[in-house]
């Protein structure tokens, strides 16, 4: 397989991904969601005309509604298939040697790393700006709908924070740099390859998928699915996750992350950010019950060593 050998052609693969997913943003599937159920309708013959339909009123959604719900949407069907498909990536571009070659060019030509700069920051700021910003406008304007935005993005980040961290803490996947190479692997083409499966063997930071990739993607995911009308959002959206794409590969000679591991990083999060995106804007219509009944479960459990209760709580 041929490799991107220009920084060119990288950016314009990397965008060209990035505008697949989220243009698609209002296509993947969701599991099905009963509607909630309308108010009755008054009998006019058995009372009098002040006993009009009461209207669906737009509820008040906090962080933590649907959680559970849009978690598992994340992980069913075809968003199934986007993480397995990321892990299907990384070891088709590591095996045929596209992370090595694709660091080697960035490592060549460090000039397009200082490009990337903006990247490494906009990175951890720029979800908690559009959080802040969302949150702020909702708030003070009063404005239930750009709540449920912020709310949205908010669970989605979350989400994928737990998510990419779990993952690179069971993964170990070294970074691509020079000091390396000797204690890990004897060159950089073998360090490209490895992986250490364990617990925290390559720490929470560096590593499998790309967080800084992840954190765009699901910002830009949620939002358009929040927003499904906004042409806008979507082309910023992709626009962005291409960026940090080539910011994250690029940075510092390319020894920030492996070029895989960005794609993994927006294969991740994306179903993420539009289950929790859709599912916002239903509770938001009041298409969806935003909080579902909780439930405790607590299980007993005896031994001649110990007695332990496990107490479980579905939200």
């Amino acid at each position: 397989m041929n490799c991107p050998q220009s920084p060119r052609l990288l950016g314009a693969y990397a965008l060209g991904v990035c505008m697949g997913t989220l243009m698609s943003a209002g296509d993947v599937k969701a599991v099905p969601v009963p509607d909630a159920t309308l108010p009755a309708k008054s009998d006019p013959k058995a009372s009098d005309t002040r006993d009009a339909p009461a209207a669906l009123s737009v509820p008040a959604l906090s962080p933590t509604d649907g959680l559970g719900r849009n978690a598992a949407e994340s992980f069913w069907g075809w968003n199934l298939a986007l993480h397995l498909t990321a892990v299907g990536q990384t070891a088709l571009v590591s095996g045929l040697d596209v992370d090595y070659e694709v660091r080697q060019t960035f490592h060549r030509h460090t000039g397009w790393g200082r490009a990337a700069y903006p990247a490494v920051i906009l990175g951890v700021v720029g979800p908690v700006g559009v959080i802040s910003g969302l949150f702020a406008k909702g708030y003070w304007g009063k404005d239930q709908e750009t709540l449920g935005a912020a709310y949205a993005v908010l669970q989605a980040n979350a989400l994928t924070l737990g998510y990419v961290t779990m993952l690179k803490l069971i993964t170990g996947r070294p970074p691509p740099h020079d000091d390396l190479v000797g204690p890990v692997a004897p060159d950089m083409r073998s360090l490209s390859h490895t992986f250490r499966f364990g617990v925290g063997r390559g720490g929470i930071f560096h590593g499998w998928p790309s967080g800084h990739v992840a954190a765009t993607m699901a910002t830009c995911s949620s939002l358009a699915a929040y927003y499904p009308d906004s042409w806008a959002l979507k082309l910023v959206g992709a626009a962005s996750v291409a960026y940090m794409m080539f910011g994250v590969t690029s940075f510092q000679g390319g020894s920030m992350h492996w070029f895989s591991e960005a794609i993994a990083g927006a294969l991740m999060t994306y179903p993420i950010g539009v289950a929790t995106g859709k599912g916002f804007r239903r509770m938001q219509q009041g298409r969806a019950p935003a909080r579902d009944q909780t439930v405790w479960v607590v299980l007993p459990s005896f031994s001649s060593e110990a007695t332990l209760i496990t107490a479980a709580r579905r939200f």
